[in-house]
């Protein structure tokens, strides 16, 4: 296992560690046009996207894209009837990309390539992109524990 954090021209690739995190989500299928049309619909569908953790999770070898948000004090009754969700823990590497959004969206692939690269991949979770801010998105791949 590499020591950490490692530069890469697309950013710093660091070890975070995740705990299990409840969620509201909505899977779709795992298709570039599906994702890119879902996204504003979920978004929108919040009273506020004020204080909200939005994520993609990709489940391998299943082809379903997971949206999420992680759960709020404010979301008790789930009243838009989402799917209930955890987004699990343990220990992933991550490559936070920063830019230009749109442009910084286009990098998402690249991220997750160099870091399945330098990964020793946990298969049993899924990678993650984390939706910090516009331009701000924490690529996540799950790695067998550093423990």
């Amino acid at each position: 296992m590499n020591d950490y954090p490692v530069t890469h021209e697309l950013g710093r690739i660091d070890v975070v560690t995740l705990v299990d995190t409840p969620a509201l989500s909505r899977d779709i299928d795992l298709e570039v046009d599906a994702v890119q049309e879902a996204w504003p619909a979920f978004e929108g569908a919040f009273d506020s996207l004020q204080g909200r953790r939005m994520m993609g999770l990709v489940y391998g070898g299943n082809a379903v894209y997971r949206l999420a948000s992680v759960r709020l004090d404010r979301d008790r009754e789930n009243a838009l009837g989402l799917d209930e969700a955890t987004i699990p823990g343990g220990d992933y590497l991550r490559l936070r990309l920063r830019g230009e959004a749109p442009e910084v969206y286009g990098q998402i692939s690249d991220a997750f390539d160099v870091l399945f690269a330098f990964a020793n991949h946990d298969a049993e979770r899924p990678h993650i992109e984390s939706y910090r801010r516009e331009g701000e998105v924490d690529c996540l791949v799950p790695i067998t524990s550093q423990r």
